[in-house]
């Protein structure tokens, strides 16, 4: 009994110790604030983490960043209260890690440090899902991995996020679906279509609506 009571102790002050680490490395809550036409950020105690001093922030905390803008253009302020200097035409929220910003009228990716990982290459580009993010070279739509390595070629009008292992992808003016390896599982011959959601995806054809699976075959469509 006196043994598992010393376990239980030690078991308990570890879990104390360890505590502070673990909001460290991303629990807190920030509040914005806004003094002087300048904002900033406080905990939930009302202590001044971030003085203000940015011209505004956009958007909800994600991932531990929330996007802010300055006069030299936009960056990121983490919960913990450390600050990726505003530097970029334009940003967007963290995804996966990564968060895409803008230079010079091209698009590229930072990570959670702020380092430029994928150099900005791309006319435009998405967040990342399921390891992939979609991007525009030469007006095609194709999708990049986190190395910034093409993984499926540029060759489509227009392209959608992945979702359960496909994405959408459009050929002249029908939509199909590719796989992470590029290759066109669902001939495009839908007039639209959605994301792949529970194993089945909404799709238009011949002008009604259907269910298609990851197969391509229907499994229901809409009476005339």
């Amino acid at each position: 009994m006196g043994r598992m009571l010393v376990a239980s102790a030690i078991v308990a002050s570890v879990l104390v110790m360890a505590a502070p680490s673990v909001r460290a490395q991303g629990k807190q809550v920030l509040f914005e604030i806004e003094e002087g036409g300048k904002v900033g950020f406080i905990d939930a105690s009302g202590k001044v983490v971030v003085p203000p001093r940015f011209e505004g922030a956009r958007g909800k905390f994600r991932e531990g960043f929330v996007r802010v803008e300055a006069k030299d253009g936009w960056g990121f302020v983490e919960n913990t209260g450390r600050v990726i200097e505003p530097r970029y035409d334009a940003n967007d929220e963290f995804s996966e890690g990564l968060a895409r910003v803008r230079s010079r009228k091209l698009w590229g990716y930072i990570d959670r440090s702020g380092k430029e990982v994928i150099a900005p290459r791309f006319e435009d580009s998405g967040d990342f899902h399921e390891g992939l993010a979609k991007v525009r070279l030469g007006g095609k739509w194709g999708f990049i991995d986190k190395a910034g390595k093409m993984a499926v070629e540029p060759a489509y009008k227009d392209a959608d996020d992945f979702s359960e292992g496909l994405a959408r992808v459009k050929m002249d003016k029908k939509w199909g679906y590719v796989d992470k390896g590029g290759k066109l599982v669902i001939e495009a011959r839908f007039s639209d279509a959605d994301d792949f959601e529970n194993g089945l995806a909404r799709v238009e054809l011949d002008g009604r609506r259907a269910y298609v699976n990851k197969k391509g075959s229907l499994v229901w469509e809409q009476k005339k």
